[in-house]
């Protein structure tokens, strides 16, 4: 048996102050102040569960989608363009100066707690490569070396303003099986968890923003990616009361084998087999006719690829974030009460 315990952080939220907030007037615009009185406090809740997974003896634990809260400066394109310190030919927003400050703090943190339990951490966050801001979701083993990162390929609108997508679908292997990656609105794209599957990822860890749509299609899509592709998923969400987005665990059946709830500041685990096999039972006519009891097994044979050349046709119109200007104008319809910014 390949018993591990898995687990998902569920934080809560941190009011953030006046002076933090770009939509309020007393914003102060200044990196290092959001830094110190408001992501630091968000990042400490991070790492307090993730601490809380280890003395639990979790063998992996992934946290939410941007655990150091950079991302709620998005659609913030007011501030003056800085120099780059790695690119003199790019220039870096309030949202790149975050992120350049917070991805060292974020990645130095997840690497001790992960060496201190020997436990592997998944720790998703936003982070400045080749002049780019990217959203990648990290692998930390249990030694603390960073092993391999994930980068999101599926962006939101409003994630185009300022980061770029990832061009890569791909497993790791860990000690106890194979992994993959996702990474919030990749989830709703069924195209990239058949790609998973099919290149013998055995769990997905899914560290998220939110569901992606509303709360109940939100978590039937999570059950339905996981009975599809024969695999776990393991979802991290932060917590919010009646919101669309839990954490939790599913099974490859689509059964929610654990789940967070509405509760704050807590981690959901679960100890699982990977060497249970999706099957059917021997008497069961699919088994029987085909002789093949795996359903994961049996669903690759049965696939058609020949038939599936439309999914890979080119996008004929892909869509294009607004030019700085247009950005300009929804940042104002914001702060106008013309535009919801969550």
């Amino acid at each position: 048996m390949r018993n591990i315990k898995v687990a998902a952080i569920q934080p809560g939220s941190v009011p953030m102050p006046d002076a933090c907030n770009w939509q309020h007037p007393g914003y102060c615009g200044k990196a290092e102040r959001v830094v110190d009185e408001y992501l630091s406090q968000r990042m400490a809740i991070t790492f307090d569960l993730l601490e809380q997974a280890g003395r639990e003896g979790c063998d992996i634990v992934t946290t939410c989608e941007d655990s150091g809260g950079a991302g709620a400066y998005m659609a913030d394109v007011s501030t003056p363009p800085l120099a780059d310190v790695h690119d003199e030919n790019t220039t870096r927003s309030m949202f790149s100066e975050l992120v350049e400050r917070t991805a060292p703090m974020l990645e130095a943190r997840f690497s001790e707690i992960a060496a201190r339990y020997a436990m592997y951490v998944v720790g998703c966050y936003f982070k400045r490569i080749g002049g780019h801001n990217s959203n990648i979701a990290a692998i930390f083993d249990r030694t603390g070396r960073n092993v391999g990162h994930y980068h999101k390929t599926h962006l939101p609108p409003d994630e185009t303003w300022q980061s770029v997508p990832g061009d890569t679908i791909e497993t790791f292997d860990l000690d106890f099986g194979r992994i993959g990656l996702s990474i919030c609105y990749d989830m709703m794209f069924p195209e990239q968890v058949h790609i998973l599957s099919l290149k013998g990822a055995e769990i997905i860890f899914h560290p998220t923003f939110g569901y992606g749509w509303y709360d109940g299609i939100g978590e039937a899509t999570l059950r339905t990616r996981a009975n599809d592709g024969s695999l776990y998923i393991v979802t991290s969400k932060s917590a919010v009361f009646n919101g669309a987005g839990k954490s939790g665990i599913v099974d490859p059946w689509g059964h929610i084998v654990a789940q967070a709830g509405f509760e704050e500041n807590v981690i959901v685990t679960k100890v699982i087999d990977l060497d249970n096999k999706k099957t059917q039972p021997d008497w069961h006519n699919p088994t029987r006719m085909s002789g093949v009891a795996d359903v994961r097994l049996r669903m690759i044979r049965e696939r058609h690829p020949e038939l599936y050349a439309t999914l890979c046709e080119p996008v004929s119109e892909p869509f294009a974030a607004p030019d700085p200007a247009r950005q300009l104008e929804i940042r104002q319809e914001i702060l106008d009460g013309r535009c919801r910014w969550s």
